[in-house]
């Protein structure tokens, strides 16, 4: 498969912590990519170095095939990047509907509009709620309305910070629903989990990592016993 991502040999450091050291992997076109490790394992760090909002201190992120690694948060965005961020993060006081159209920008009014229609058409919960503030929702609707405004701009390439986070299982399972209508779209996403059973369920591949180092990496059969095994349930 063709690889729409690529990082090589990536570190990340906040002052003189070494929050990921020499990283290497790929995400290949619609396929989904999921990374494994406890809470300061530098999952984070790794969505975030990819969307640009933190900078690699060395090493390269290749998106498309180009070199990317010094371009701005909102280049990367513009060519198809978009991050759904750890803690949903909603505009709680804006309606569900603002909230989605929030994600629009640098996209196309026709995009916009099929994109849109394709959202609402999908996640029921988007039309029923379209005029409720997104803040009254539960934590697993807030979680879809986030999803959502990630997706409102058609990215190639989907990058979900956790999540699973803090929700109950029935959120769990209406989560990774969307995520797999997504994946159905064609959709490349690189997911962040330290709860590695609902990740796995949806991943074609997956990397484990601790303390910001790579310990495993291969399809997901291949890791399924080494991340339950080390509790990233």
């Amino acid at each position: 498969m063709t690889a729409l991502l690529e990082l090589e040999n990536v570190d990340v450091r906040y002052g003189g912590v070494h929050a990921v050291q020499g990283l290497s992997l790929t995400v290949a076109r619609g396929e989904t990519v999921v990374l494994i490790g406890a809470n300061g394992a530098g999952k984070s760090s790794v969505l975030h170095t990819v969307i640009g909002t933190v900078r690699a201190a060395s090493g390269a992120v290749i998106y498309r095939g180009r070199d990317i690694t010094r371009s701005s948060t909102n280049h990367r965005a513009c060519n198809g990047i978009r991050l759904s961020p750890e803690g949903r993060r909603v505009f709680a006081s804006l309606s569900v509907e603002d909230n989605v159209f929030s994600g629009c920008y640098g996209t196309s009014r026709a995009t916009r509009r099929a994109t849109l229609d394709w959202l609402f058409d999908t996640f029921p919960l988007l039309r029923e709620r379209r005029h409720q503030a997104a803040g009254t929702l539960s934590g697993g609707q807030q979680q879809i309305v986030a999803l959502a405004r990630a997706l409102a701009a058609a990215p190639d390439l989907l990058l979900l910070d956790e999540p699973f986070l803090g929700l109950s299982p029935i959120a769990i399972r209406d989560t990774s629903a969307a995520i797999r209508d997504v994946q159905r779209r064609g959709t490349a996403i690189l997911l962040s989990e330290q709860m590695a059973r609902p990740a796995l369920a949806l991943a074609d591949r997956g990397y484990v990592l601790r303390t910001g180092s790579l310990r495993r990496s291969g399809p997901v059969a291949e890791i399924r016993g080494l991340a339950l095994a080390e509790d990233y349930l």
